[in-house]
């Protein structure tokens, strides 16, 4: 891993190992000579050897100044390398923050986009559905309001032949009574009932329990032709005997005589059997 890569701590620690590597190396060239103890003798010195020791002594000492400032302008110039170093981590990691911080502001932007996108998109499908909603619910009252107004012509129309043929059925029927009516009073339906009670009698046989003034009335049921689809007996004076006997001549009858006009037909018919003694 690089120094770089390892941030300003290492670089801060690099340095101090540093500056104390060089001020260890400094005290081991200063480390003062060990001079063996020998006997002095009373020696005359000359002025110039003193001179020329003081000399050395302040040569000396001016070497170490320049070897102190040697190694502190090293440590200034370590530790001004260290804080640029420091300067330019922190400056990466600023410009990292930034990019980092950029994207994601680009992707929240981008998100933001799609979301309004997505939602203008449905606002816009619900706008169309909407739209064809209403005009669908449109047209169905349109098509109801004239499926309405044709329904009230159809049974306006309905309506109107209905009053047609009742007031077409009632003239007919107030014709049909007034050619029965006057059928009637010309004697016409007497006639006509008469014809009917001559067939009955003509084919009853007469049996031995019938007595005289026998005296029933017969319902007949006849469709149009005269046919006989039934018979029965209200009032009697009749046995049993008497009673099928007339019936038997009723179904034997059929069918019977057809009125001279056509509006004397009656469906159910009542007559009066008194057969002669």
């Amino acid at each position: 891993m690089s120094l770089r890569a390892a941030g300003p701590y290492a670089w801060s620690a690099a340095l101090h190992i540093g500056v104390l590597a060089l001020l260890g190396i400094g005290a081991s060239f200063t480390k003062p000579e060990v001079i063996p103890s020998v006997p002095i003798d009373a020696v005359i010195v000359d002025s110039s050897v003193i001179e020329a020791l003081a000399l050395e002594r302040r040569v000396s000492d001016n070497r170490e100044r320049e070897r102190r400032a040697r190694i502190e302008r090293q440590r200034l110039e370590a530790e001004a390398a260290a804080r640029e170093a420091q300067q330019r981590e922190q400056a990466e990691q600023a410009v990292l923050a930034s990019q980092r911080q950029a994207e994601v502001d680009a992707r929240r932007q981008a998100d933001e986009l799609a979301a309004s996108k997505k939602a203008e998109a449905a606002a816009r499908r619900k706008a169309e559905a909407d739209a064809a909603a209403k005009r669908k619910a449109e047209e169905t009252a349109a098509l109801k309001k004239t499926e309405a107004a044709a329904a009230a012509r159809r049974q306006a129309e309905a309506d109107a032949r209905e009053r047609a043929q009742r007031e077409s059925d009632l003239k007919a029927r107030l014709a049909e009574e007034e050619r029965r009516a006057a059928a009637v009073s010309s004697g016409a339906r007497a006639q006509y009932v008469a014809l009917i009670q001559a067939r009955i009698q003509r084919n009853w046989i007469r049996p031995a329990s019938a007595k005289a003034g026998l005296k029933c009335i017969v319902k007949v049921t006849q469709i149009p032709g005269g046919e006989v689809v039934g018979a029965s007996l209200g009032t009697c004076n009749g046995d049993e005997t008497v009673k099928q006997s007339i019936i038997s001549a009723v179904l034997r009858s059929s069918p019977l005589p057809a009125p001279t006009d056509p509006s004397l037909f009656e469906r159910n018919l009542v007559i009066e059997f008194v057969p002669e003694d």
